[in-house]
């Protein structure tokens, strides 16, 4: 997810490499940019969402403007088109998201598993059901030796997509879901917007990228774990679809602020 943040702090860390030696190189300087981390909390209402284990990777950006009505829906101001792009880049500050993908030890599994959502294998089973090479359901154990063989764990707690303390959202008094959420190293210049959307059919998933599988599976053949595209913030258009969540009204971020913000993600796409 290419942000105009990253692509100016490469840009400087370049500058910096080829001053080495040569001090007075034109064109370097340091731009001293103001990259901070954002602390907020992403709310859900109860009504939209009953079960946070169906709540896929949530995104979250900052952008410099807001324009409900270029696409029919509450969407983040864009760039020019260029080519044959379907709709300009929304050229975020930056942005985080609330859960990210994990691979489930079976290829089964691959861009379905997202971490923060299951306290148990029970419960990854429940939600994700998957059959084993006799063609029955595979069980809580096989699960666990299918994935200690392949990570090498040695104990549930090394499980890095579930566990009740590893649970991103609670349900608060109102009955919303509530996660909280840092965005690393962001501009947030004042009067930008955070905006933001639930994935909950997880298109913003590939199976074409990710690691290489850790095990050789039985036929020889390799294959991709899985990943998020690179693009989901700059072109969130792309991805989302009907049964998605997006952001209504935006936050309006404030200056020297850099916390406490709340970001309610409330309308649901037809």
């Amino acid at each position: 997810m290419t942000s105009r943040a990253s692509l100016r702090s490469a840009w400087a860390v370049g500058c910096g490499l080829w001053a080495v030696g040569a001090l007075f190189l034109a064109g370097c300087f340091a731009e001293e940019i103001p990259e901070r981390n954002l602390d907020g909390q992403v709310v859900i209402p109860g009504d939209l969402v009953d079960d946070p284990r169906t709540i896929g990777a949530v995104y979250l950006g900052v952008y410099e403007g807001f324009d409900p009505d270029q696409l029919g829906y509450p969407y983040p101001s864009t760039g020019p088109r260029v080519g044959d792009a379907p709709i300009g880049d929304a050229l975020p500050y930056g942005g985080t998201s609330v859960g990210e993908f994990a691979y489930g030890c079976y290829r089964a599994l691959r861009c379905l598993m997202v971490t923060g959502r299951y306290a148990s294998l029970e419960d990854v089973l429940e939600l994700n059901p998957v059959d084993n090479a006799d063609g029955e359901p595979v069980t809580v154990e096989e699960m666990y030796d299918q994935c200690t063989w392949y990570y090498g764990w040695n104990s549930i707690e090394e499980f890095s997509f579930i566990g009740e303390n590893r649970l991103d959202f609670e349900q608060d008094d109102a009955g919303d879901w509530v996660a909280d959420f840092r965005a690393w190293h962001t501009r947030i210049p004042e009067g930008a917007l955070v905006w933001g959307f639930v994935d909950s059919d997880h298109t913003t998933c590939t199976i074409d990228r990710g690691a290489v599988n850790r095990r050789r599976s039985e036929d020889d053949v390799y294959f991709l774990e899985g990943a998020h595209f690179q693009d989901i913030l700059n072109f969130p258009d792309k991805y989302i679809t009907p049964g998605d969540l997006v952001t209504s009204e935006p936050t309006v971020l404030e200056a020297d602020r850099v916390e406490g913000y709340q970001l309610v993600i409330d309308f649901e796409m037809e």
